[in-house]
């Protein structure tokens, strides 16, 4: 385990225009900046890229916001601020009191976007510029096991039963779905799926795998569904009862199987689905606005924990972790936030908890 000296949190605002980003609502190739560049395309993979949508880059409330956590509800979890390539990805452990500091820090050397966390509690970093990285755990803040190269695109998100022994499924910033296993990614068949738009995955506990992106011929968000992870994904949108409109937030799946979908937006909405491996979805629950903390909270990747009880999300608007309760039929509600470690300006997208759901 590695522990970081981080400095105290500070406050900083980046400016609309320095963030890169996520896919047009129709399909088209949209263009922004990462600081330093300029107007590059989502498709060029020389060009490291946010997944924060453009509709969502808006003035940030500055400060802690929400409730802080009692003892008891203080569990493992990671979260990564995209920003930074040293000590980027953060470890808060369970006995972390009051909106402590991080207990451990991951130096992944590139900018990274969601953070996953398999059944077995090794993390999984989907690295924008150096494959599919793997540390051991189950406790945070383990050893690098392996780095996957990854030649099909910019990884952006990630999800695995068991990430050692593979498969891991990995969705990218262009648009494409591939499993990875030790021995390198093999791209996976996604009839209609944009081409210049992010790809969110989950995998549930019998190894069938999801994905959403946007259909590249109406614009609007669709599920893929792959059995058993491999071969041509089978599409579901409103007809299907999949209606996300344009949903560009990170996916999970829950220990009954079903789909849990986060749409980004200020505030970001929360959907559980039921039956979708068959070929069409049931609403469960939602959408559920996650504005619990106030100031139009925009959380791009979330995930649940191990017994299904709470739901994390990386809070991009406020710049910190938002916790809610999760039962797959109740409505979700706001418990606490944490930001103890964060700066805001290094844009926090996700938050994984250690160890993760057994579904996803």
């Amino acid at each position: 385990m590695k522990f970081s000296n981080l400095a105290p949190y500070t406050v900083g605002v980046i400016a609309v225009g320095a963030i890169v980003a996520a896919c047009s609502g129709h399909g088209s190739s949209p263009t922004s900046t990462l600081p330093g560049g300029t107007g590059t395309s989502l498709v060029n993979h020389d060009i490291v890229l946010s997944a924060v949508g453009k509709r969502f880059l808006t003035t940030r409330h500055l400060g802690f916001h929400g409730r802080r956590a009692p003892a008891s509800e203080r569990l493992g979890l990671y979260t990564n601020q995209f920003l930074l390539t040293s000590a980027n990805v953060l470890g808060y452990s369970k006995n972390n009191r009051s909106n402590g500091p991080p207990t451990c820090s991951e130096s992944t050397g590139a900018r990274v976007n969601d953070i996953a966390v398999d059944s077995e509690g090794n993390l999984i970093v989907p690295n924008n510029g150096s494959g599919i990285q793997v540390y051991s755990g189950p406790s945070l803040c383990g050893t690098l096991l392996m780095t996957i190269p990854d030649s099909i695109g910019q990884a952006a998100d990630a999800a695995a039963q068991n990430a050692v022994t593979g498969p891991i499924v990995v969705g990218h910033a262009n648009g494409t779905v591939a499993t990875c296993n030790p021995s390198g990614c093999t791209q996976l068949t996604s009839p209609n799926m944009c081409m210049s738009c992010y790809s969110q995955v989950a995998m549930d506990k019998s190894g069938n795998c999801y994905a959403t992106s946007l259909d590249q011929n109406t614009g609007k968000a669709a599920l893929w569904y792959y059995a058993g992870c491999s071969g041509t994904g089978t599409e579901l949108g409103s007809a299907q009862g999949f209606n996300e409109g344009i949903a560009e937030g990170g996916l999970d799946v829950d220990n009954k199987g079903n789909l849990v979908v986060l749409a980004q937006g200020g505030p970001s909405y929360l959907t559980v689905y039921s039956g979708c491996g068959t070929g069409t979805c049931t609403l469960v629950t939602g959408p559920t606005a996650l504005s619990g903390a106030g100031g139009g909270n925009d959380c791009v990747y979330g995930h649940l924990g191990r017994k299904n009880e709470r739901y994390a999300c990386g809070d991009y608007t406020l710049g910190q972790i938002d916790i809610y309760s999760y039962l797959p039929s109740r409505t979700p509600s706001y418990l606490y936030s944490f930001n103890n470690g964060m700066v805001q300006s290094n844009i926090t997208e996700a938050a994984s908890y250690a160890p993760s759901s057994k579904g996803d």
